[in-house]
């Protein structure tokens, strides 16, 4: 129960509208503040924030949540980081944790005042790189976002850094913990990053976890990452995902490299990331998912980046991601055709980026002779690694119906091979609006009663008078767990958000009558036993069994009494 309490207390402390409203534009409306939702793309505003009851809602993609949900989605903290994050602004201490033993946080803390402290050593040494400098100058990078995006030098020495760091007091263990440091043939501490150009990688939280470099000339490897560390892991990081994570409500921007990204992000398109020299994961896409489900893919226009688009492409489908694919000419990259274009040409590019399908259908006609079986077989092969992701419509009856006529193949075959490689279907990585559920007018009441927590009054009531009616179980279920949503099921608990946020958009949970609420419930229940009553009459074996009938008669007697007595209660409260 006490950490329940401190849970509460952290809640009661965090001014929701101000947290939400530095991300989103929001006006007053009844006792909700709207705006447009930032999880997913709109025009209308059906995203609300309700002071008063410490929640959001957004009526069109379903998100919902409170403070800490807030957090976890937008910045992507687990729920103990947005706990801590949310106290610290409130001023409230927490309890020593327990999850983590003291050692592994210290060193936590060490790894990351190694990885700063190297941060500051390569921006020193940038002042002094003529050589970095002009190249960055030439590539388009310029003013402040030299100092935004940390650009920095790694010096053309075996140890500079390492004695650098050594000086301050960080161990030799340590620095190779954080990929700073690596060992030599003849086991002698050395700098990983040598003779680069450096850029400072970051976690969601935008917090420093690596580095990438970027080779002087023509040596190899041209870029290199830090090892995978404890904080960082390169199959799951997305380069400028810290900054993009707020500009995805339009979808995001899927690149190649560190100066893709960080072009595009100067010229003010920041929802690009890119992966750090690995394909694009599904640890990625799922990152990408809690902000979106549209993902347009833009590699460089040659070979190489055809494939990884088509890779890529594989590995977002399955995840119900709509996707658009971007292709630059070819020698192009997203980095250079941007400084080309400038950002609003490029971002006009973005938008009319066309649907994966008609660039896969050409891709796998590309150079086939049809005329040829082999050609039309190979065609058809490669086709169906896409078509089952296609959606059932009209449209798409007449795609297979003209791909059927190009490949000469029947229709019916088509369908029926397409139809075996058909996946089951998967759960999108972003939340769905929740079920409607069939909820009585009255039950509807109880359940925001309940919410307000006034659970154990509505305890007082005979369940006879509310088990018979629609959304009966909710109700129920709320009141075995005395009024928190959050002990429900997912889909349960969904919905009873979804119905707070329609009360308070029409105010209709505030000053709820539980007296006239209990009258109504009553007066429907005696209703209906009157009526069950009078059926009952009509059995033939009652009819025939006088004492019985009797007994129904006084029964019925009694309901039309209570019946009148509640109609005269109801008008005086009128």
């Amino acid at each position: 129960m006490r950490d329940r309490e401190i849970v509460e207390r952290v809640r009661d402390a965090t001014d929701l509208l101000a947290l939400v409203g530095e991300a989103v534009k929001l006006r007053k409306q009844g006792s909700a503040f709207v705006g447009l939702c930032p999880f997913h793309a709109e025009r209308t505003p059906s995203f609300q924030v309700v002071p008063s009851r410490g929640f959001y809602h957004c009526f069109g993609c379903g998100k919902h949540g409170d403070a800490f949900t807030w957090l976890m989605d937008r910045e992507g903290l687990t729920f103990p980081e947005a706990l801590e994050h949310l106290a610290r602004n409130a001023g409230i201490e927490l309890p020593q944790r327990r999850e983590r033993p003291a050692a592994e946080l210290d060193l936590e803390t060490r790894l990351r005042s190694a990885l700063e402290a190297a941060q500051a050593f390569y921006e020193r040494q940038l002042t002094g790189h003529a050589g970095a400098r002009a190249y960055l100058r030439d590539r388009g990078y310029e003013g402040a976002f030299l100092a935004e995006a940390g650009f920095g030098v790694a010096p053309d020495g075996w140890d500079a850094l390492v004695t650098h760091l050594r000086g301050l007091g960080f161990s030799a263990d340590l620095l190779e913990q954080a990929g700073l440091a690596s060992r030599s043939e003849r086991g002698t501490l050395i700098d990983f990053l040598r003779n680069r150009l450096t850029l400072p990688i970051h976690d969601a939280r935008g917090r420093l976890v690596a580095f990438g470099g970027r080779v002087f000339g023509d040596g190899q490897p041209k870029y290199l990452n830090t090892r995978d560390t404890s904080l960082f892991h390169k199959g799951e990081t997305l380069f400028g995902f810290h900054r993009a994570k707020g500009a995805l409500k339009d979808g995001a921007l899927v690149v190649e490299g560190y100066f893709d990204v960080l072009q595009l992000h100067q010229r003010g398109l920041y929802q690009a990331v890119a992966p750090l020299g690995t394909a694009l994961t599904e640890e990625h896409l799922r990152q990408l998912g809690r902000f979106t489900r549209r993902v347009t893919l833009c590699f460089d226009g040659d070979a190489a980046g055809r494939r990884a688009m088509e890779k890529s492409l594989r590995m977002a489908l399955p995840l119900g991601f709509e996707v658009r694919l971007l292709e630059l000419p070819q020698g192009e990259d997203p980095d250079t055709w941007c400084l080309k274009l400038g950002a609003e040409a490029f971002r006009d590019l973005l938008r009319a980026a066309p649907d994966w399908t008609a660039f896969m259908i050409d891709r796998a006609l590309e150079g086939k002779d049809l005329r040829r079986i082999t050609d039309r077989m190979n065609a058809f092969k490669d086709l169906l690694d896409f078509l089952p992701f296609l959606p059932r419509t009209p449209g798409t009856r007449e795609l297979f119906a003209s791909l059927a006529h190009q490949l000469q193949l029947p229709l019916q075959e088509l369908d029926r091979a397409v139809a075996g490689r058909r996946p089951a279907p998967v759960q999108v990585p972003v939340e769905t609006a929740p079920p409607v559920l069939r909820l009585d007018e009255l039950v509807r009441a109880l359940v925001l009663l309940c919410r307000e927590g006034r659970w154990p009054e509505i305890q007082e009531v005979p369940p006879a008078w509310w088990e018979s009616l629609d959304g009966a179980p909710v109700l129920q279920a709320l009141l075995d767990a005395e009024g928190e949503a959050s002990l429900l099921p997912e889909e349960l608990q969904a919905a009873v958000r979804r119905l707070e946020a329609e009360a308070s958009r029409r105010d209709a949970a505030e000053g709820l009558d539980a007296a006239a609420l209990f009258l109504r419930l009553e007066a429907g229940y005696v209703e209906r036993e009157i009526q069950a009553n009078n059926r009952t009459l009509q059995d033939p074996r009652v009819l025939s069994d006088a004492a019985l009938q009797a007994r129904i008669m006084g029964r019925l007697k009694d309901l039309i009494g209570r019946q009148k007595a509640l109609s005269r209660q109801r008008r005086a409260r009128t």
